[in-house]
């Protein structure tokens, strides 16, 4: 036994390879086990292979432990097994008539469910899987599985693999009232479809591998997203190889080559594989169709199709059997200089190995190219009848030198832990580090990393095939600083601005490098089957026609309706100004044309503002429009003390909507007795931890401030730290980064009036002391830029972000799948029981007040409108949370997975797009918003509170002199600027300003009392 546990770490040492020290004992310890490794059986081998052990290590990816388990030799059986829905356990058995067409009965599970079943295996080896599900609803979330084998999870990637989703696009064309052709709606095409779990990072175009041992093998499917019914599951290593170009040629060579064009429009594409992949207009009259008047749909757009797995299907008729090229009229202009790659499938099946990851070359302007291999063209056999083309963004050609990228990060990531363990965090470059004595054969570490760099550079020249590319320059430099490093390993801690801090140092560039090498973006004209002698069109019209044809535009531009429609906005239609996107606005518009106008017969119209401030040179000019949206938090405010925009709760219904809604996300916006906007979007701020780690450090997850505390020296051991955004890198620190700390500790910013601020007392103060505290005590960093990426490295494994950085590691971090999770934020555990907390006591029958300002953006009537009563009807309607949770739906179709909208609208926030694995997270720490009350001059609050915090933290002053300080400053403007509004006269108070809190909120909003 004991012998056992040495092999397997020695083993953990040479295959995870995290630390320095792995690297340095590689060759000493590769003799001395070299006879045990040989007889190690392939159980054992597992256990090494367990990805939870070593989760923020490159060796853990699929790439890393595949190419592991080829080194052993491990066989990929031939053996099937085929596993029915009745060998399924877990889930709900759906009977034949319900199963959508399936021949027997079938297992539905819901996300957070888990299906279980045996299998067993005649040989140990290497299997692939193929599950037959269908989609029991519609959804725009990708269905997610995470997967394990006798309760392990083998590599990273079983966390989350993906089953595909077909969108069928909408062929008959629509326009909006000016004639501009609408992007199409898609639709999910749903079918039974028998799918081999497959590498969402799309870097093997075959299925991945899961290891079975002989025997009984226990296999637990988690279903993260989506509402499956599965059929049968088969496992065997069903995948055929496509052969190559020659041997694929000799087979169909002897057949007639075709004589005729057929020219595929590449905006027409009959199926997607994700909503947001979408056609564009481009007025360039070398593309077709093409109008120098209207918005015609022409191309494929290369901003959305770019990511991995991205792929579109053409469905085509062909007339003559025969042999057909196929060549693109394409333009790539988004990564410079590097080509882009496409896996390409006719008919469902890739014909020869080639087109595996076919390398379309970077071109600023419109080119044709044809399917070739070295200037050869590449022949195609189509028979006579309908075929599909299917296009899709894949990583295999940079599957060996990305990994290698990534894995000289966590080399470096190690080496500067080990560093700053000597070190302490000193960067005093006068002092002698003695670094090659503290940490022997730390040069030949850094050797070793410069020549994994050198060889990275060298395998980029060769698939990119040019040496002018951003990316090579970048390593150039990596390169250039390693070797000063190599030359005096001391340098490294005066100088971690160029080894591992900040974008421009080593570890910085190489990280910059890594999403460019995997972004494909590829925008499309038209695609031609065609033969071989065929003249195809000219990429790109002359300079004449383009000159006359833009000419032609702008004379156009003077009588467009869609710039002279300002004055023919008539009685039954109001004007709205939307502070967003062009394709943000479209699908608004699209959804009140098609169905709040066809209900109420109001018509609205819709138009860009790209600054709010534009609302205040309107006002001056009095050509305000009737109501506008997508404004800042603090503008309604400002607006309403102005008199400029109009109370909604005069209107009918207003109480009602505002069930809907958090009561305390209106705080903003109250003035006096009125409320003068809706809330329309709202961010959340959640406590994000990495599960890897914590499990490492063998502590859970924080709930309160008391265990951060604790945790904070536990992780300082291993040189990890905890991030709080009153820590980030802006000197200014605002109300939404310090006054958490104040209503957690039972704080408020005023006194009733709202002519004094008391934060110098109770609670306040007792906040303050401690958000200063966490700093000047407790040693959090004061500094931390990116957390997104410190994060991600490793380096800071528990803090607080917002919902961009929820999007963010969803779906710009897939090596992290299933390796961190989401908390509401740390609190204060108060002496409330269960009928005085605020929410439900959590499991330990603490009261955890997590109190947090969450901002947004907000829509505003103004007064002067003689449409008010129509400008309501439409915000009752689009707020409502039916539309609301409709939109988010929308948007997320047409702009992509990661648009995540997130809707003020709770109940319509419940029933959105948002993924299920975080989702009751958002709701429980909704039920915390505590939006700051406005009050004339709390600007100069927010900027001594901030002030005095820096004071203390940066300069050691007493934080009690700091923040009395303050008080006087900030005192002095609130009184200044309500004598500015009427609230005082000759320094006395003449009447009252009510200062808006969560207590008098729920008392307006809930129960009328306006």
């Amino acid at each position: 036994m004991i012998k056992k546990i040495i092999i397997t770490t020695l083993l953990l040492s040479l295959i995870f390879g995290g630390s320095i020290f792995s690297h340095l004992n590689e060759v000493a310890l590769a003799n001395d086990v070299e006879e045990e490794i040989a007889g190690l059986k392939y159980d054992s081998i597992v256990d090494t292979t367990n990805a939870y052990l070593e989760g923020y290590d490159e060796s853990s990816s699929y790439y890393g432990v595949y190419n592991y388990w080829q080194g052993l030799a491990i066989p990929s059986p031939v053996e099937v097994y085929t596993i029915t829905s009745t060998e399924i356990s877990g889930g709900e058995i759906v009977a034949i008539n319900d199963s959508f067409g399936y021949d027997s009965s079938t297992v539905k599970a819901i996300p957070g469910e888990t299906i279980t079943f045996t299998v067993d295996v005649l040989n140990e080896g290497l299997y692939e899987f193929y599950v037959e599900h269908y989609l029991a609803d519609e959804t725009l979330l990708r269905p997610s599985l995470s997967v394990s084998v006798n309760e392990q999870v083998q590599y990273n990637e079983m966390y989350n693999l993906e089953l595909p989703l077909k969108w069928e696009l909408d062929s008959e064309k629509t326009f909006d009232r000016f004639g501009d052709e609408i992007t199409p709606n898609s639709y999910l095409y749903q079918e039974w479809r028998n799918i081999g779990l497959s590498d969402p990072n799309y870097f093997f175009v075959e299925p991945i591998k899961i290891f079975l041992g002989e025997g009984v093998n226990e296999v637990s499917i988690l279903v993260n997203e989506g509402y499956i019914l599965f059929g049968e599951i088969t496992i065997g290593n069903l995948y055929d190889e496509a052969p190559t170009y020659s041997e694929y040629f000799s087979s169909v060579g002897s057949n007639t080559k075709a004589t005729s064009l057929l020219t595929i429009a590449a905006e027409s594409y009959t199926y997607e594989s994700k909503q947001n992949i979408r056609a564009k207009f481009q007025r360039d009259p070398s593309l077709t169709p093409y109008s120098y008047k209207n918005r015609v749909l022409n191309v494929l757009d290369q901003t959305s199709y770019r990511k991995s797995g991205d792929s579109v299907t053409y469905v085509f008729e062909v007339v003559e059997s025969g042999l057909y090229n196929i060549s693109l009229k394409y333009l790539q202009s988004e990564n410079e200089g590097l080509a882009t790659s496409r896996l390409i499938k006719i008919d469902g099946e890739v014909p020869f190995k080639e087109l595996e990851s076919y390398s379309i070359p970077y071109s600023r302007k419109w080119d044709n190219e044809t399917l070739n291999n070295n200037g050869e063209a590449f022949e195609f056999y189509l028979s006579a009848g309908t075929h599909t083309l299917e296009l899709t963004a894949v990583n295999s050609n940079v599957d060996d030198v990305y990994h290698q990228l990534v894995q000289v990060l966590s080399d470096i990531d190690d080496l500067a832990r080990e560093v700053n363990k000597i070190t302490g965090g000193l960067t005093d470059r006068y002092r002698d580090y003695k670094l090659e004595v503290y940490i022997p054969g730390i040069k030949e570490e850094l050797i070793r990393i410069n020549a994994e760099i050198v060889d990275a550079q060298n395998q980029l020249r060769v698939i990119y095939n040019t040496d002018d590319q951003s990316i090579i320059s970048e390593l150039d430099v990596a390169i250039k600083y390693m070797n000063q490093f190599i030359e005096d390993p001391d340098e490294i801690p005066p100088f971690k601005s160029r080894f591992n801090i900040g974008d421009g140092s080593i570890y910085g560039r190489i990280n910059i490098i890594l999403p460019t090498l995997i972004d494909n973006p590829l925008q499309l004209d038209s695609i031609y089957i065609h033969g071989e002698n065929i003249n195809l069109p000219k990429p790109s019209t002359n300079i004449f026609v383009k000159s006359w044809e833009g000419i032609k535009a702008f004379v156009y531009s003077f009588f467009d309706p869609k710039y002279n429609d300002v004055a023919e906005v008539d009685d039954e239609t109001i004007e709205i100004w939307v502070r967003n996107s062009r394709l943000y606005i479209e699908v608004m518009q699209r959804m009140i044309d098609e169905e709040f106008t066809p209900e109420t017969g109001v018509k609205v119209q819709l138009s860009v503002m790209p600054d709010e401030n534009k609302i205040v040179l309107a006002n001056a000019a009095n050509t305000t429009p009737d109501a506008a949206m997508g404004l800042s938090v603090t503008r309604p405010f400002e607006f309403a003390l102005r008199g400029i925009v109009t109370d909604l709760t005069e209107f009918e219904g207003f109480s009602e909507l505002a069930t809907e809604f958090n009561p305390n996300s209106f705080i903003p916006f109250v003035y006096e007795d009125g409320v003068y906007s809706i809330p329309e979007t709202q961010d959340v701020k959640l406590l994000f931890y990495r599960k890897d780690i914590l499990e490492f450090l063998d502590v859970e997850p924080p709930q309160t401030w008391d265990e951060i505390i604790s945790l904070i020296p536990v992780m300082q051991k291993y040189n990890y730290y905890f991030y709080t955004p009153l820590g980030g890198d802006n000197a200014f620190k605002t109300f939404g980064e310090t006054t958490p700390f104040i209503y957690q500790h039972g704080g408020v910013l005023y006194n009733e009036t709202g002519d004094e601020t008391i934060i110098n007392e109770n609670g306040s103060y007792d906040a303050f002391e401690f958000m200063t505290d966490l700093f000047s005590v407790y040693n959090v960093p004061i500094t931390t830029s990116n957390f997104f990426q410190k994060f991600r490295d490793g380096q800071v494994p528990i803090g607080i972000g917002d919902g961009n950085m929820y999007i963010q590691l969803k779906y710009a971090a897939p090596e992290l799948a299933g390796q961190w999770g989401v908390l509401p934020i740390p609190g204060v555990v108060t002496d409330k029981d269960a009928e005085s907390c605020h929410v439900e006591l959590d499991d330990e029958d603490r009261c955890i007040e997590r109190w947090d300002p969450t901002y947004g953006t907000s829509s505003i009537i103004f007064s002067d409108s003689d449409k008010q009563d129509l400008a309501w009807e439409y915000f009752k309607w689009w707020f409502s949370k039916e539309v609301q949770s409709d939109f988010t739906y929308q948007l997320q179709s047409l702009l992509g997975d990661e648009f995540l909208h997130m809707t003020a609208n709770v109940e319509a926030f419940r029933t959105s797009a948002w993924p299920s694995d975080s989702k009751y997270e958002v709701l429980e720490q909704w039920q915390w918003v505590r939006t700051t009350g406005r009050v004339p001059g709390d600007y100069l609050l927010e900027r001594e509170l901030s002030n005095a915090w820096n004071k203390v933290v940066n300069d050691g002053v007493n934080a009690r002199v700091a923040i009395d300080d303050a008080v006087i400053i900030i005192n002095r403007e609130l009184k200044r600027k309500l004598t500015e509004f009427g609230y005082y006269e000759n320094g006395v108070m003449v009447k009252p300003y009510i200062v808006p809190t969560s207590e008098n909120i729920y008392l307006w909003l809930r129960e009328g009392g306006y």
